[in-house]
């Protein structure tokens, strides 16, 4: 399997129950930094995907656009989500996308997630959400 299809195999198949896939995705020095913080080493990732999916019920990444250069991955996607305690349990949309770099040993060794946290989280809570869009509106935006 090639680095792109590694990529959308791992997180399509991830899930709170099968932690132990990232252990073959990510190096054990691995970086990654998403809108929420920076995880240093593959244990600290690993305890921050399983915190993160603990109550996940349902997700599933498409991938728009995926450009590499070597070892070097830059990849467009849009995520579904259903979680217990988001939006109801209904599904959430977000769009985003990922830099990815892997090492001589097929590893990832940095990943970076760029995403709008205010419209994956804070949104979907009833009064902020509601604040949010009123705001939104206010400075004209389109969504």
């Amino acid at each position: 399997m090639n680095q792109q299809e590694k990529i959308k195999h791992t997180f399509n198949a991830l899930k709170a129950d099968n932690m132990e896939i990232l252990d073959n995705f990510y190096a054990k020095d691995a970086k990654f930094i998403d809108p929420i913080g920076e995880h240093i080493g593959m244990v600290q990732i690993k305890e921050y995907y399983q915190n993160l999916y603990q109550n996940v019920k349902d997700i599933h990444f498409e991938y728009k656009d995926l450009i590499s250069d070597q070892n070097k991955h830059v990849l467009v996607w849009k995520m579904t989500l259903r979680a217990d305690g988001l939006n109801s349990g209904d599904p959430v949309t977000l769009e985003g996308n990922s830099v990815i770099n892997f090492n001589e040993e097929n590893l990832v060794i940095y990943h970076r997630d760029y995403f709008d946290m205010g419209e994956f989280i804070y949104e979907h809570i009833p009064v902020l959400g509601w604040t949010l869009r009123i705001i939104k509106k206010k400075l004209g935006a389109t969504h």
